[in-house]
């Protein structure tokens, strides 16, 4: 089934009076309850939903947020959570929490300052009940009453006279939940582009590559160079992101040239130096397809529909397909969108840029441990068709293929590795040595001619005692049982085959930190799916 028609089928469900006033009482007894067995205040959490549906996607995701928030600062405070209580249905989501070292003025002080805080805030239904069991009224504080979502008098008044359509509140709320919620989101991905490009300079030992320690076979550039060119695209992974979101026609003329724009913004940090040209690309369309699922995913609106369905949170979704499937959509558009006559230069730029040098000469294998492979073929390896555009190759292969390099070999190495113990460091060169022999790199191949790719690969196979014909989780079970000595000596060896020949493999490198925001956004788009 298509991601789209997966998530679509989850429709909003309208509630009825009768449920909404269950699950008021319903409340007000978990109220009693935590008032009796706690004797502190509390806090009731509810959302403002005008109408019949009370709850959506991006209702419930915009809830979760808003109270993680408000339990961090409840902490930050010096309070201690004695119990909270939970729920979700279709009348909602609720939170009740019972407080301790905290007044309930100071509470109601805390809950109107997040009302009001934001416009999103005024959806927040933060009621505080002290330790009788006694609603403390706005008033208590000094507050003045809450306004209306649409007009500047009282939502009280305007509630009662019904001042403004259902239509009109629906759709306002919905802007607001849409501007709070891709805020958030947008946060998140920048955060996530940025320490994935940091995670990859800091990784060493590196074959021929900036790291924090050296930089490998590069004279033009340090890690300082790395850092003024990170610091210049973290407004652009924002851009992406929003780009992808939008599904009108401009959206990929629009993400091609947020791309041109970073590129511009990189060289001129880094007074011409191409640091991040690859990593623009696959983060740009990494960043777009998750705004592209989130947006699908957080308009399917409900959990769960009136035929009773399994709810979404509780199937099984392949999210590292989904982004694969997604980036794959949105590099093919790319490529189709150089056809258009604004991107004639763009075209030509590119042409020249692809221009290969010659083989590597004799004495390019003279290393003791890479002699005798020239003839070795590339191997073989699982990747998705791109026969739409065989003239491809490097990372533009890699992303109308869905980056195959990133999702079957980077990602799962970087989650096992991690997820066992291993520090990031040496998960790291776990995922770059199998990446080493997974990819094809065409910056390897610019500075070390047609047969450097076979040379290394070759190499990383039989380190990894594999034969030249391998499944993707042969390469990765090999990857995560080779000794942490062994492959630091590999990776030492490589790094002087690399500097004595002046040999980069910045394809992969792009590709291992491609594949640790990856990782990164499979859980974001996984949490995401929690609520619909």
């Amino acid at each position: 089934m298509e991601y789209s028609e997966y998530f679509e089928k989850h429709r909003r469900r309208e509630v009825s009076l009768e449920e909404v006033l269950e699950a008021r009482d319903r409340r007000v007894e978990r109220q009693s309850y935590l008032t009796a067995t706690h004797r502190t205040p509390l806090i009731s959490f509810t959302l403002n939903m005008p109408g019949g549906v009370k709850k959506t996607s991006l209702s419930s995701f915009f809830f979760n947020d808003r109270l993680t928030r408000l339990k961090m600062r409840l902490r930050a405070m010096g309070a201690d959570i004695e119990e909270e209580i939970v729920t979700s249905g279709p009348a909602g989501d609720e939170a009740i929490l019972a407080i301790s070292y905290l007044s309930a003025l100071s509470l109601k002080v805390l809950s109107v300052d997040m009302e009001e805080r934001s416009v999103a805030g005024r959806l927040l239904d933060l009621d505080v009940i002290d330790e009788d069991g006694k609603p403390v009224k706005r008033t208590a504080v000094g507050a003045e009453p809450r306004r209306c979502l649409l007009c500047d008098r009282q939502a009280s008044v305007c509630g009662s006279s019904r001042a403004h359509s259902l239509n009109d509140l629906t759709g306002k709320v919905t802007g607001m939940l849409e501007h709070a919620v891709y805020g958030m989101l947008v946060d998140e991905v920048v955060s996530m582009a940025g320490k994935a490009s940091s995670f990859e300079l800091m990784v060493s030992m590196k074959p021929g590559l900036v790291t924090y320690t050296d930089s490998g076979s590069h004279s033009d550039m340090d890690r300082f160079t790395f850092v003024k060119s990170q610091a210049s695209l973290l407004s652009y992974y924002r851009d992406a992101f929003l780009a992808g979101r939008d599904d009108s026609d401009k959206a990929i003329v629009n993400l091609r040239l947020e791309g041109m724009e970073a590129e511009q913004r990189m060289f001129r940090a880094t007074d011409g130096v191409n640091t991040h040209r690859g990593w623009i690309y696959i983060a740009g369309i990494l960043s777009a397809a998750a705004g592209r699922i989130s947006a699908s995913m957080l308009r399917g609106d409900a959990l769960s529909n009136l035929e009773n369905e399994e709810p979404l949170q509780n199937r099984t979704v392949d999210m590292a397909a989904l982004l694969s499937e997604m980036s794959a959509s949105i590099a093919h558009a790319l490529e189709e969108s150089l056809g258009s006559s604004f991107f004639e230069n763009t075209r030509k730029a590119m042409k020249e840029h692809r221009s290969v040098p010659p083989a590597v000469t004799e004495n390019s294998t003279s290393h003791p441990h890479l002699a005798g492979v020239r003839n070795f073929q590339v191997a073989s390896f699982p990747r998705f068709e791109s026969a739409s555009h065989p003239h491809l190759a490097g990372v533009r292969k890699e992303a109308v293929s869905g980056f195959p390099s990133i999702i079957n070999v980077g990602v799962p190495i970087l989650t096992r590795a991690l997820k066992r113990g291993d520090e990031e460091n040496l998960a790291g060169q776990r995922a770059l040595f199998a990446l080493l022999a997974a990819a094809e790199d065409t910056t390897l191949v610019k500075r070390g001619g047609s047969t450097a790719i076979p040379h290394i690969r070759r190499y990383v196979l039989e380190a990894l005692d594999l034969e030249d014909e391998h499944e993707a989780a042969a390469l990765i079970c090999s990857a995560l049982a080779l000794g942490e000595e062994a492959l630091h000596a590999h990776l030492k060896t490589l790094s002087e085959y690399f500097i004595d020949r002046r040999l980069s493999c910045g394809g992969v490198a792009d590709l291992l930190a491609g594949s640790y925001f990856a990782r990164d956004l499979c859980s974001l788009l996984e949490r995401i799916a929690a609520h619909c």
